[in-house]
């Protein structure tokens, strides 16, 4: 929740204005379905700080982006931890993620807002073969962007995934 509230403040990415309050408020978005940490698995020094063996260096979840008929198409939300950021972490995290929604009978994903101004985001979608399917001009009203940013929308067709895939 601490780093939800994080990247809340910061206002470039996420749609949220206001920080989750409780834990119980936090656990029905972001845990309310499949979620998943990457944390580093040895002691790790960037900048001067030291991270423990066991940090968390990201987050993610998977769930359905609609209900019933549709709820076989899942969105992911994906969080970096900032001094994590531009290691390969969220490359891992939606490697991750291809082989987890399809392992959990997933379809297809469908994610909504990804904004133009998220440059490492649409790098990492588009790196990973998420075709972009739709843009929403003038939707999100993220700081640092002078007006409203546009958000596209990166389908993946799960089922095309290779069954053999692996995270590497």
């Amino acid at each position: 929740m601490e780093l939800m509230n994080l990247i809340i403040r910061e206002g470039k990415t996420w749609p949220f204005e206001k920080e989750f309050e409780t834990m119980e408020d936090y656990r029905g978005y972001f845990l309310s379905h499949a979620a998943f940490v990457v944390q580093s698995q040895h002691f790790f020094k960037r900048d001067d700080v030291e991270y423990a063996k066991g940090t968390m260096m990201g987050c993610f979840y998977i769930k359905p982006n609609f209900p019933g008929r549709c709820s076989h198409i899942c969105d992911g939300g994906f969080i970096t931890s900032p001094p994590f950021r531009q290691l390969g972490v969220g490359s891992i995290m939606g490697k991750g993620f291809l082989k987890l929604a399809k392992d959990l009978g997933c379809k297809s994903s469908y994610f909504n807002l990804v904004s133009k101004s998220n440059r490492a985001s649409i790098r990492l979608w588009e790196k990973l073969g998420f075709e972009r399917v739709t843009v929403l001009e003038n939707s999100a009203n993220l700081k640092g962007v002078s007006g409203l940013d546009t958000d596209y929308g990166y389908r993946y067709d799960l089922e095309s995934l290779p069954e053999d895939y692996t995270i590497d």
